[in-house]
């Protein structure tokens, strides 16, 4: 199924620009689109990197800041020799696998995992916006070059670009709110046109490229279930999908809650190093530049080499060196193929179990799973997941082609496309509301209690369901939970803000703290707060008056919109007898 064949010609009045990034944990890849009046929208990767030896639709997630905080190299231009001995002349610092500090709280990093620390006055969002400037001039310079007046496309068009930026499917608002602020620092837009960068999760963009690239077309069926499972550098992303439609259009649905493991790639080599550290200790490699040098090796050829039943894999080392009882030969180190595996050992344990979840949550409707991702492009962990899938009656199978760039094109296909219109509740999301004060309620004792303008004794903190977890939020579908405030006559200020949550447990308890504590049930975390004036609502709502003091019980609905990758709110209240909306801010930590 070719894009070409599929994809109907641009029905707009005018040229426009979509570009497409996913920056990944080890790797980043960048695509774009110029949609021309009645011309099909071809998709376009960049090719071109500085100092790429050859060229590759990937370029390694990787910078060089010097000790002023300043970056100096990017991508290929970090493996670059000459780059390498500036680095080494001024004391610059690599920054790699810089992505996972951003992940939420909830996301615990895999055993053992130590990630490489960040300069100390460079945070995670100053890497991300020097990264994404980079991005951005690497995508201006192939358009200007490629393209006749390229230059001028760019500058005019770039005015008004959509930038589409992926994300684990474990990332939520906060992230992306910070990865949204890093492309407007960056140049991607402008202040103004923040609203112009949208996200997609990785594992959805990567079901849609796995569609375009007509590899998986016969498990395209009408009714059909599949399970994609998108294995990075650093996350897994796994979620169900069924198949509402095939043509003229491939039309999704999630079939079952999408889910993010920390257990990509850079664990193998993580747990790869912990062995060379051990194995070379008090040898002339036991030190942390030979080490990077000899896991730079290892990822790039051992790593992608290893298949099952191999019963040697070999590392480079410096120099020509051999020491027998180290199993290291003119500066070759042996590995044994059970030490290769145990490497693999972490992360494909947490694939399998978050595959299995998958499966139980869809009840068990799919019987296929799409593999990409580069640590899906492992022989060994290829095999050892087709294996898996024999087991239990489940195909398994890779998009045939580069999966490098599979993300990047899946993700301007979810922007032209709107492939998927239904996904599922990760988790239960709601409010805290105070509700009356019940002696005989075990749940209200311990707790303390005020009185309401209307004189009845209360208990804050009680939650308020807007979504429960696993329910099917289409994209369109607004949520709602009533809530309702006391505002007396002298107030000045309408603006009211409700702070929403997210229960990531099974069934939520019917409070948020603790009695008497300000910490949060575990399982409980803030999702955001939507914040709205309610001058309108307070007008529309009448006056009472009760031991003298005179108030307002203004009374409206907190409004979500979770079907989109994106959080969107409003408030809703009612005058005279008619739905009224008020604007909403949705705002994070």
């Amino acid at each position: 199924m070719a894009p070409d064949n599929r994809r109907a010609p641009y029905s707009g009045d005018a040229r426009k620009l979509v570009i497409s990034i996913d920056v990944g944990t080890t790797f980043t890849a960048t695509s774009f689109c110029l949609l021309q009046p009645g011309n099909v929208p071809k998709f376009e990767e960049i090719l071109r990197w500085p100092k790429q030896a050859t060229p590759d639709a990937k370029v390694p997630s990787v910078l060089y800041y010097d000790r002023n905080g300043t970056a100096r190299a990017f991508g290929a231009e970090t493996e670059d020799d000459s780059t390498i001995d500036q680095a080494e002349e001024h004391g610059w610092i690599k920054v790699e696998w810089w992505k996972l500090f951003l992940r939420p709280a909830h996301l615990p990093i895999i055993k053992d995992l130590v990630l490489p620390p960040l300069p100390n006055n460079v945070t995670a969002d100053k890497i991300f916006t020097d990264f994404l400037r980079y991005v951005k001039d690497q995508v201006k310079a192939y358009i200007s070059s490629t393209y006749g007046s390229g230059g001028d496309i760019w500058d005019t068009l770039s005015q008004t670009m959509y930038v589409i930026l992926t994300t684990p499917n474990g990332w939520e608002g906060s992230q992306q709110n910070r990865m949204r602020q890093a492309a407007i620092n960056a140049g991607l837009v402008d202040q103004d046109g923040g609203r112009r960068v949208r996200f997609v999760t990785e594992a959805e963009a990567a079901v849609l490229y796995a569609a375009d690239s007509g590899s998986v077309e016969d498990w395209l069926v009408e009714d059909g279930h599949l399970i994609l499972c998108d294995c990075g550098g650093g996350t897994v992303d796994i979620t169900g999908y069924k198949i509402n439609a095939v043509k003229p259009a491939l039309k999704l649905e999630e079939s079952s809650a999408s889910r993010c493991y920390l257990a990509g790639a850079v664990f193998v080599a993580q747990a790869a190093k912990v062995f060379f550290k051990n194995h070379l200790r008090g040898t002339e490699w036991d030190n942390e530049d030979s080490l990077q040098r000899i896991l730079y090796h290892f990822d790039r050829n051992a790593k992608k080499k290893f298949a099952e039943g191999d019963t040697a894999c070999y590392v480079q080392l410096d120099g020509h060196k051999s020491i027998t009882d180290l199993r290291i030969a003119r500066g070759k180190l042996k590995l044994t193929g059970a030490e290769m595996e145990s490497f693999f050992e972490g992360p494909l344990k947490q694939i399998q179990e978050g595959l299995e979840i998958a499966f139980e949550n869809g009840g068990r409707l799919a019987d296929k799973v799409i593999l990409v991702g580069g640590l899906a492009s492992s022989p060994y962990v290829f095999s050892k997941l087709v294996a898996w899938g024999q087991a239990f009656g489940i195909s398994v199978s890779r998009p045939d082609g580069p999966t490098t760039k599979a993300v990047a094109n899946g993700a301007l296909a979810w922007h032209l496309d709107s492939s998927v219109g239904v996904r599922i509740a990760k988790y239960h999301y709601g409010i805290a509301i105070k509700v009356p004060f019940s002696s005989d309620n075990p749940e209200h004792r311990d707790r303390p209690t005020f009185m309401d303008l209307s004189g009845v004794q209360c208990v804050s903190g009680h939650w308020s369901s807007i979504v429960k977890k696993n329910e099917k939020l289409e994209v369109s579908k607004e949520f709602s939970s009533p809530f309702y405030v006391e505002m007396e006559d002298t107030r000045a200020n309408f603006v009211y803000k409700v702070v929403v949550y997210a229960y990531r447990r099974l069934s939520p308890p019917p409070f948020l703290r603790f009695p008497g504590k300000q910490t949060l049930v575990p399982g409980y975390d803030v999702l955001c707060s939507v914040e709205a004036d309610l001058r309108n609502c307070f007008d529309a709502t009448r006056y009472k008056t009760v031991h003298g003091v005179r108030f307002k019980t203004v009374s409206f609905q907190v409004c979500l919109t979770l079907g989109e990758t994106e959080i969107s709110a409003r408030m809703r209240w009612q005058e005279n007898g008619e739905d009224v909306y008020g604007p909403a801010t949705v705002a994070y930590d």
